[in-house]
Order: C-alpha cells, then structure tokens, then sequence
C-alpha cells in the first residue's frame, strides 16, 4: 500500500512539474484576412495584407542568415517585412535574381515568411484568427487569460505575453521538451494590453541567428 501511495505521489508530482515547465502557450495556425502566415506566402497575396500600391518598399540582405527581406510601413502603425528563404524557392538559382525586384508584384509568386506588425489596435481592421480566435480591436486581458492560461502567467510587467506559433510537427516535442522552445527563436505572437485591454499585436517568425 506504502509503495503505490508513493508511486502515485511521484507521478503526481511528475506531472505538475512538467506543467510548471510550460510557460507558453501554443497555435499551429495563424490566419490574416484568411492567409495563412504559419506558412510561407506568395508576395503576390501581400496586398491581402496590407496597401502596398502607395507604399515604398525597402529592400536589405542579411548577412546573417543569407535571406532577402522586403519590407514597408503601410501606416505609422503598421509594419511589415517579408523574409525569403531559399529552401522555400529552389526554383531561384541565383541572387541576381532580387536585383531587378524593388516590389512584392515583381516577386510574383516568389514566397517568404511575414512579419506583421499593429502599435495600435484601433487600427487592426483586418480579420485575425488564431486558431479559432479571433484577435479583434476589442480583445481583452481577460479573454486571453481564458485563452492562453500558461503565457499570461508569465505576462511580464508591463503587459506583454507571448503565445508561441508551432509547424504542426513540432507539437509532440514541445510537449515533451518545453524548454526548448521560446521567443524569439521560436515563431510567435506578442500581445501588448494596457489598461486591460489590447494595445498592440504583432506576428513574429522565428529569428535564425
């Protein structure tokens, strides 16, 4: 009787370990005006996104990752950048390719992770659905306690959590090993409340380096 009290005990235990080794939070889908962005997208569907017709684009290369990045500002409180990996388009075969391409109607069909950014909520008036969430001007601290119990527990003080953005395959690892995944070397999502409510959100892949 001794030995399962203590076996039960340990798994007990065990198991609120594991649940206290979770900080964050997870989805596996993350929709913008119903584009998928846990994914990589064509630049052809980024005036799904945001006005591109109107706005410059800045084109950079990083020496870093060896990745192109387009980016624009279609508001003072709207930023985008979408990163280009040459694992997502085997069908460029040199860099001399992005020379000639100042905009996202030039790549065509060439794709790229995007990053997307509102410093203002009032300002989202795009259709965000995380998972079956949807992520509106009027979302609260609250509703996101409700909703992702583990990352507004580690909320830091200034009312900024994280919800980590996973390929559908890396889900039985993370629930394995936690600790291995985190911002900002993991995708994810970054919500900003102030007075209980949304302030600013934003969508952030994964830093390579």
């Amino acid at each position: 009787m001794k030995i399962n009290t203590i076996l039960m005990s340990l798994c007990v235990l065990s198991t609120i370990s594991h649940a206290n080794a979770i900080s964050y939070n997870y989805v596996t889908s993350i929709k913008v005006n119903q584009i998928e962005l846990n994914a990589p997208v064509s630049a052809d569907q980024i005036n799904k996104l945001v006005k591109t017709e109107s706005t410059k684009t800045h084109r950079t290369y990083s020496e870093c990752t060896g990745n192109y990045e387009y980016s624009l500002n279609p508001s003072s409180n709207q930023a985008l950048t979408f990163e280009i990996y040459a694992e997502d388009n085997p069908q460029i075969k040199h860099e001399q390719f992005y020379q000639d391409k100042s905009n996202f109607k030039q790549l065509g069909q060439t794709k790229g992770r995007v990053w997307l950014t509102w410093n203002n909520s009032k300002d989202m008036n795009d259709k965000i659905v995380v998972n079956n969430t949807q992520i509106t001007p009027q979302y609260t601290l609250q509703q996101f306690k409700q909703d992702f119990k583990h990352s507004a527990q580690s909320m830091n003080p200034k009312g900024d959590a994280q919800v980590l953005i996973l390929e559908v395959e890396q889900v039985k690892e993370f629930m394995k090993h936690p600790e291995d995944f985190s911002p900002p070397y993991t995708a994810y999502l970054n919500f900003s409340f102030k007075n209980g409510k949304l302030a600013q959100f934003s969508i952030q892949q994964a830093l390579a380096c």
